[in-house]
């Protein structure tokens, strides 16, 4: 078993981080949840394309030292370490961000953001630095899954499972609350505590 899994959304949990930020920039009111859908589409809509890009430009750079991680997520990697199984990051993050400041390196804060959590101790998760692959387009994340191996791999994102380069055979685990999926053969799993069972058997975690 070789488990891939992404960054964004399915182990960094951005969701009260960004309310934070829209709020402070009075981009959404104060009734908005903690949600990272709801906040971008009322941002699309109220304020642009623009606005919504400038917003997740600070998220992912400056700010995501402040953001966490998804709950479960910690647990579920450091059993495959437990276990020797091998596990790699793969994001699809541009270097520099769509909108707002260029000077800031989105890969070099997400490589800070895994460093303060311990990914890369030894008395962390023992990861080596290797094995965080960043894509500059979803076509090279899915070709990156197939380089790499995996068997399996999990993200929040359906559209990187229905895309035409993703490699067959490798199982589909998509890590979302929503109640169905364009992508038919996911497995769609809203907990890593669930996401664990399906990958490991049922005494997981």
């Amino acid at each position: 078993m070789n488990v891939g899994i992404d960054l964004d959304n399915t182990i960094i949990r951005y969701d009260g981080l960004l309310r934070r930020l829209a709020l402070a920039q009075g981009r959404v009111p104060p009734s908005m949840p903690e949600n990272k859908q709801a906040i971008r589409d009322h941002v699309r809509q109220r304020h642009g394309e623009t606005a919504w890009r400038e917003l997740q430009a600070r998220l992912y750079g400056e700010a995501v030292a402040e953001a966490e991680l998804h709950d479960g997520v910690w647990d579920f990697l450091a059993e495959l370490r437990r276990r020797g199984l091998p596990f790699q990051i793969v994001s699809h993050k541009t270097r520099r961000p769509a909108a707002g400041d260029q000077t800031v390196d989105l890969r070099q804060k997400a490589m800070e953001f895994l460093e303060a959590k311990g990914f890369f101790r030894a008395d962390g998760l023992g990861m080596d630095r290797r094995d965080v692959h960043f894509c500059d387009t979803r076509a090279d994340k899915t070709a990156a899954i197939a380089r790499l191996g995996h068997t399996v791999f999990i993200d929040d994102l359906e559209e990187v499972f229905l895309d035409p380069g993703f490699p067959p055979g490798v199982l589909k685990i998509l890590f979302s609350p929503a109640p169905t999926t364009r992508a038919a053969d996911a497995r769609l799993l809203p907990t890593f505590a669930a996401i664990a069972r399906a990958v490991l058997g049922e005494a997981a975690v």
